[in-house]
């Protein structure tokens, strides 16, 4: 079963709801083997967006566990590292299994004993944060030979954690310093046999090889890279190889080779190899054999060789327009290419207009996965349509569109027709529902204060803002924006400007308060973390108690779940195992692993829950203290003077319905209104709003 489609089976079970059928799924699953666990991992994503997250700290240990009897090291890495930033289990226990595993991914690295005793992370206060400087170090360890920008390839001699720099030998220069910090943005790794290694490992053998074949050895240079290389480059690579001497020659007999191919003029000549002799013959009798869209990719790969072939390639491309069978944005890469090789005018012009009349701009738009293509789509869409016929269609694409140099485009166009009132609305969905329209979201948080759409945004970008903005850069669906959001969330973006100018104390609490949980961007989140407490130093995190409040009727809940478990559940599963085990050897048995993983998962459970207990203090709404919000009130809320109320309960975490408005103590929502008196200022799911009263807490059943 592919990845796609069990990840499709697993999300029909979810939907389903049988949680028994859920555990029974996932160790199938499990049975097959976690391989690096990825897959699990997106499973338990899955699993948590469906409302089912109390399902997954079991599962994921018996992932973990799975792992460890398979000596999936890698898999392990990612449960143990998923079950530190959950909280599930012992952190003590994790933190060790997680040091061991390094040990059993990373044997044999010179200098693995000595990076575990500097970082110590089975002690670590940030394991995950630990476990990545550990990593780093090992992947540039002693022995490992780089290819470092601007400078060529050397290999590691030194490492010193204490001081955070390890030290290489390049073939000048001795012992150069390099940062940890720098080394996976400047160090290239270089795998056995490959020339620049050839060239620092055995430099007279491979000098010689390539005196002695100049068309071997400019092979192996073209192969060293990927792309054409310019003369300067080529002779760059060939340092200590070929004497200045006896480079004129040796060129002059490599530039010969039958496969080398030069393109541009100048001094902007470029090399690539190709693979036949009679290239020209070869690629006219490719393309005449070919159907629309191969040709559309042989003439993007071998156009502009003759003026000859150009000719013949952009008439054929033209013509090709008008295949039906030829996908939208290949028949518009066509017009491109037809364009590039030579083909203009009014032909070309014609050639775009029938295309967009029987495809329509949307399809060629939704086709086209290049940014310069759906650039040019809309540029010509401009050119021909009326202004507010093209401002309508900027207004639906903007929907969809993620690329900052197309959205900026649509919005000047936007602005230039006035259709300013469309695109603020617009604006608002975009920072109302930002995973929907992420693009445009981050497109906003990027412009300058002198862009023609600055106006529009300048009211949204505060401390809200932010405090909402360190939570969105890290979910799933802004990995393709993360590179953007990193720079936002930079002293040099707009993160910077906010906490400057724009965030108050109480933002600042609770952003510390959200930075000191594990999360992905590591040097995003220690700078903001600084930052706001070198501003605001008077703000410390609020303690994390030590005990789980719960209501009297949640603890008779848990009481009998636990008594189900213990005289219904579990005794069936025992007697499953013992049934199973009559069924002859246990090796293949499948009813028998099911069952005791079953029996493992509902003892599992079983433990928490008793564990739970033991730390349950009752809370009883009609006695709690009401003069602050804490554990068993009801808040309050306005906005906007009385324009917006919003009441929310805050229990313990048994008691959580968020879509009820009521919140775990322990959840971030809630954490921004502990401790607050009526009057106070508070950031609320990202919105400012006024604690107005405070009272005690309606049980569950009966809040409206």
């Amino acid at each position: 079963m592919t990845n796609e489609t069990w990840l499709g089976r697993w999300d029909e079970i979810i939907a389903g709801g049988d949680a028994a059928a859920i555990e029974e799924f996932w160790l199938q699953q499990l049975s097959e083997g976690v391989a690096d666990g990825t897959v699990f991992a997106e499973a338990l994503r899955h699993l948590r967006g469906a409302a089912r997250k109390t399902l997954v700290p079991t599962l994921l240990e018996l992932a973990a566990d799975e792992a460890e009897s398979e000596g999936a090291h890698t898999a392990r890495r990612l449960f143990l590292g998923e079950m530190l930033r959950l909280g599930v289990g012992s952190a003590e226990a994790h933190r060790r299994a997680l040091e061991e595993v390094v040990r059993r991914i990373w044997a044999g690295r010179p200098s693995l004993e000595r990076i575990l005793a500097h970082f110590r992370l089975s002690v670590a206060k940030k394991p995950l944060d630990t476990l990545d400087e550990i990593e780093n170090w090992l992947e540039h360890d002693i022995g490992g030979v780089f290819l470092m920008s601007g400078k060529g390839p050397g290999r590691v001699v030194e490492v010193n954690p204490q001081i955070g720099v390890l030290r290489i030998d390049l073939e000048r220069e001795k012992k150069v310093p390099v940062p940890i910090g720098a080394a996976a943005k400047h160090l290239t790794p270089l795998p056995e046999g490959h020339f620049l290694r050839r060239r620092l490992e055995e430099r007279e053998v491979l000098a010689a090889e390539v005196k002695a074949d100049p068309h071997r050895g400019i092979e192996l240079v073209m192969r060293a890279v990927e792309g054409p290389l310019q003369v300067t480059e080529i002779r760059g690579l060939l340092m200590g190889l070929v004497s200045d001497s006896e480079w004129t020659s040796w060129w002059n007999k490599a530039r010969k080779h039958p496969h080398l191919i030069a393109a541009g003029s100048g001094t902007r000549v470029q090399y690539r190899l190709a693979s036949a002799r009679s290239l020209e013959d070869e690629i006219q009798g490719e393309f005449d054999r070919a159907d629309s869209s191969a040709r559309v990719d042989l003439a993007r790969r071998l156009g502009g060789r003759s003026r000859a072939l150009d000719v013949v390639m952009a008439g054929a491309l033209i013509q090709s327009v008008n295949d039906e069978n030829l996908p939208a944005d290949r028949a518009w890469e066509a017009t491109d290419l037809a364009e590039r090789l030579g083909f203009a005018g009014d032909r070309l012009d014609a050639a775009r207009r029938t295309l967009l009349a029987r495809r329509g701009v949307r399809a060629l738009l939704e086709a086209a996965g290049d940014v310069a293509q759906r650039e040019g789509v809309l540029a010509f869409a401009r050119s021909i349509e009326v202004a507010d016929t093209f401002a309508d269609l900027a207004l639906d694409w903007l929907n969809h569109e993620s690329h900052p140099r197309v959205i900026g485009k649509l919005v000047e166009a936007l602005i230039a027709a006035g259709r300013s009132d469309r695109l603020s609305a617009l604006l608002d969905n975009a920072f109302l529902s930002p995973r929907r329209w992420a693009g445009l979201f981050v497109w906003a948080l990027e412009i300058g204060p002198d862009h023609p759409a600055a106006s529009l945004v300048a009211d949204r970008l505060g401390g809200p803002l932010l405090v909402r903005l360190i939570e969105l850069a890290e979910r799933r669906e802004f990995v393709p924006l993360r590179a953007r959001l990193k720079e936002i969330l930079s002293a040099r973006g707009l993160a910077g400007r906010l906490v400057q100018d724009r965030v108050t104390s109480d933002h600042a609490r609770r952003m510390i308060q959200m930075l000191e949980t594990p999360g992905e961007l590591t040097t995003e989140r220690a700078w903001l973390r600084r930052a706001l407490m070198a501003r605001f130093p008077e703000v410390l995190q609020a303690p994390v108690a030590d005990f789980i409040p719960a209501l009297a009727t949640t603890v008779e809940r848990m009481q009998a779940e636990i008594r189900h478990l213990k005289q219904k559940d579990i005794p069936e599963v025992l007697k499953a195992i013992q049934v199973a085990k009559e069924h002859g050897d246990l090796r293949e048995n499948f009813e028998y692993h099911s069952a005791r993983a079953r029996q493992e998962l509902l003892s599992a459970r079983a433990a928490k829950l008793m564990e739970d207990l033991s730390r349950v203090r009752i809370i009883d709404p009609a006695t709690v203290d009401t003069s602050v919000v804490r554990v068993g009130v009801t808040v309050t809320l306005r906005r906007g003077g009385d324009a917006e109320t919003s009441r929310v309960t805050i229990l313990g975490p048994y008691e959580g319905e968020p879509d009820r408005n009521i919140l775990s103590a322990g959840s971030e929502a809630a954490q921004a209104l502990l401790d607050h008196k009526p009057g106070d200022a508070v950031v609320f799911r990202a919105l400012d709003w006024t604690v107005s009263a405070i009272e005690p807490a309606a049980l569950p059943d009966t809040l409206d």
